[in-house]
């Protein structure tokens, strides 16, 4: 996912500086093929060709050269999500990837918390019945995998997190009473972060603007690097294009618009906790 965001970012950054497939290619003294195969993340890029890259599409944004140079060192580094290589799969190893660099997450769910503030128990039972007849030591490495995800959040530079939930997601009775209530109970304590805000779009909303289903924005360190997933029970998909992007944050600057306040929010999360 590294060698993709970095890809991605040098082929807008030459087609802003005008220039070609070819020149590139001149410049690094290669094939128009090895331009492209970095493009699309095929193959990575030394930090030496890098540079050399950057000075041809007169790139003198110190701060962005740097953050372009970390990636290119970092892009064959492992990552912990390896470890859980036999149970993640390709899209949510490159969704712990995209966390654990995040400045910002936007986040809207229909029906679900959202991973990255779910309690273990609450795991479980998702794990449980979207991975019919799975072994409990798969269930148990896929609960980790995903409480490792949420170390993101207590990083000393943690990112920027902004939830709007639909109602119907604090009156589901996943996994009984018990469960639930200690999940709003999370809910609610993890909302008082001081870099977490959650808001409840209130279930009689008409016509809000994320009826097509949940989706997460996730803001790069690397200046105007901006992804938006889509979490499936086998992966992630991602949309990386800049006006498809441009378009999802309409919605949730609409959707969080539509929303209670965090206070009035954080209120109902806790009167859901106290029913159960």
């Amino acid at each position: 996912m590294r060698q993709k965001r970095l890809g991605a970012e040098l082929r807008k950054l030459r087609e802003r500086a005008g220039v070609s497939f070819e020149a590139a290619a001149d410049v690094l003294e290669c094939g128009k093929a090895k331009i492209s195969r970095i493009e699309t993340g095929v193959n990575g890029i030394r930090p030496v060709e890098l540079r050399v890259l950057l000075k041809a599409y007169g790139i003198e944004d110190q701060a962005l050269s740097d953050a372009l140079l970390s990636m290119a060192r970092e892009g064959r580094t492992r990552g912990w999500w390896n470890r859980y290589g036999d149970v993640l799969s390709d899209g949510f190893a490159d969704l712990a990837e995209l966390e654990s660099k995040a400045s910002s997450l936007q986040l809207w769910e229909t029906i679900l918390v959202p991973g990255l503030l779910q309690t273990p128990e609450y795991m479980r039972v998702l794990f449980r019945r979207g991975r019919l007849d799975a072994p409990d030591t798969e269930i148990e490495s896929h609960v980790a995998g995903r409480v490792h995800r949420q170390l993101a959040l207590d990083r000393d530079d943690a990112p920027e997190v902004w939830v709007v939930l639909y109602e119907p997601v604090l009156q589901a009775k996943l996994g009984g009473q018990a469960v639930m209530r200690d999940q709003l109970t999370h809910l609610a304590n993890m909302a008082q972060r001081e870099r977490v805000t959650v808001q409840i779009l209130p279930y009689g909303t008409e016509s809000h603007r994320g009826m097509n289903g949940p989706f997460g924005i996730v803001a790069a360190t690397t200046p105007g690097m901006e992804v938006v997933r889509m979490e499936t029970m086998a992966t992630a998909l991602f949309v990386e294009e800049e006006a498809q992007v441009s378009s999802y944050k309409l919605v949730f600057d609409q959707l969080r618009a539509a929303a209670l306040g965090p206070a009035p929010s954080l209120e109902l999360i806790r009167s859901a906790a106290e029913r159960l």
